[in-house]
């Protein structure tokens, strides 16, 4: 998989336009991004979505517990707009975006298949996507429709390294939401076991 940085990670006091406009860097292997520390993969659908913004700043406001675990985030487009990304970062998610033009994130997600359903099947006609989005914009979150919205998105969490894959959740439905309970069950397993590795290594030396 091939990804191009789109935003860095966001630290506070720092003027994260001061650059001017957004460059996406040359491509990299996106196993790179978790080569020494446990990632979680946000794959957003589209970063103008009510629901995908929601649900950016539900897990970026647990940034200090995922911080507590040594847990990366990193949030994966498939296109790049610059004002969506410029709307998206850091306001609803101050972590680092990507962009994957190949969707291939995407289709791991799928088992291998693009996830993509029309706006028509998967939100007007879905009453449970409706559901999402209304809760969405109760909590006062903006939205605005420039992009593609059909491809659906998810949340993998990687082990460090080439341990691979430790969580996988892919939207069933337009806005739903990996239970963030499990999200957080899997980074703490992951800490632990992570800690037992030093741990048995400090034993042995």
């Amino acid at each position: 998989i091939s990804v191009q940085k789109l935003t860095p990670e966001y630290r506070a006091g720092v003027d994260p336009w001061a650059h001017g406009e957004l460059q996406a860097s040359p491509p990299m292997k996106a196993a790179e991004l978790w080569s020494s520390t446990a990632t979680l993969i946000l794959c957003i659908r589209r970063p103008g979505c009510a629901m995908c913004r929601a649900e950016a700043h539900r897990l970026y406001a647990r940034k200090p517990i995922f911080d507590a675990l040594d847990i990366q985030l990193v949030a994966v487009l498939h296109e790049f707009i610059d004002s969506e990304v410029k709307a998206f970062w850091p306001h609803f998610w101050g972590g680092m975006v990507v962009v994957d033009k190949n969707c291939e994130f995407f289709k791991a997600l799928g088992g291998g298949k693009l996830p993509q359903e029309s706006f028509t099947i998967g939100f007007i006609f879905n009453p449970t996507a409706l559901s999402n989005f209304k809760q969405a914009r109760s909590a006062g979150v903006d939205f605005n429709l420039k992009g593609d919205g059909t491809i659906k998105g998810g949340l993998l969490i990687m082990r460090p390294g080439k341990e691979g894959v430790a969580y996988q959740y892919m939207e069933s439905n337009f806005g739903d939401c990996a239970p963030l309970g499990e999200v957080l069950d899997i980074c703490g397993r992951l800490k632990l076991n992570d800690q037992m590795d030093d741990q048995f290594s400090s034993e042995i030396f």
